[in-house]
């Protein structure tokens, strides 16, 4: 749970962030892989990586999500078509 708020928090350092996103016990649960993915502070190269996990749910409200990066909401929208067909 601690991990998901740190994810979550936006006024985190970005190294920390991507600390995070190597540590694969933690990137493996869902929650964190989306606070990790709607954070703008995450590297974009570890964001547009983890889209591919984000639910069809998630990426409807990703894609048009203007705090992320655009090559996230891109991503994002690129997947919501492909899964939501």
């Amino acid at each position: 749970d601690e991990v998901e708020q740190v994810a979550a928090n936006r006024s985190i350092d970005d190294e920390v962030l991507a600390f995070i996103a190597r540590r694969r016990e933690w990137v493996s649960r869902y929650s964190v892989c989306r606070a990790l993915v709607q954070n703008p502070r995450t590297p974009v190269g570890i964001s547009v990586r983890l889209v591919s996990r984000i639910s069809v749910k998630d990426l409807k409200l990703l894609r048009k999500d203007r705090n992320v990066p655009e090559p996230v909401r891109s991503t994002a929208d690129r997947l919501y078509r492909i899964k939501s067909v």
